[in-house]
């Protein structure tokens, strides 16, 4: 039975995490700059670089990956995308895909002191074409959203409220 491989994450960020299959809760930037370190491991050798943590996402079918969550209090990260042409003319490249990771922020979580809202489960394998698509469509049905691209870390934001609930989409772009 031939082996399918996963996408991997084009680019990190310092705050992402991921949990492998064996419970270990790697950390990106926990230590040092753009380096994965587990908490409580003081240690160089301990540490390991992006490669390294792709190969650990594509070998490790339980493993999980978690991006940083976008503070609600403080603008979404890169360049703004207000306008259709710019959604229209998005250009992701060399990225082939992306996974949606998705948080909401209700009253209940802003009262409980939460400035990021509770994770939904990731949508992965997300097209170029879905990911224009949903935000055009996001654009169009929520008015004063805002959409960003960071190219810096490979993610696209958008960010909208309905009623007293705050929504944030983080698509995480992938290459084969």
């Amino acid at each position: 039975m031939p082996l399918t491989t996963r996408p991997a994450v084009w680019r990190f960020a310092d705050r992402d995490v991921v949990r492998t299959g064996d419970g270990r809760i790697w950390h990106r930037g926990l230590l040092r700059p753009r380096h994965w370190a587990v908490p409580g491991g003081d240690t160089p050798a301990a540490e390991l670089d992006d490669d390294a943590v792709r190969g650990m996402l594509a070998a490790d079918p339980l493993a999980v990956f978690a991006p940083v969550r976008p503070d609600a209090h403080r603008p979404l990260p890169g360049r703004v995308l207000d306008s259709a042409d710019a959604l229209r003319l998005l250009d992701i490249r060399p990225a082939t895909g992306a996974v949606l990771h998705r948080s909401v922020l209700d009253r209940v979580g802003d009262f409980l002191g939460s400035t990021t809202g509770s994770l939904r489960r990731p949508v992965p394998g997300l097209r170029t074409t879905d990911i224009r698509t949903s935000l055009q469509g996001t654009a169009q049905r929520h008015r004063a959203a805002r959409i960003t691209l960071d190219r810096v870390h490979g993610r696209i934001h958008a960010r909208y409220a309905i009623a007293h609930t705050l929504h944030t989409h983080t698509y995480v772009l992938t290459t084969p």
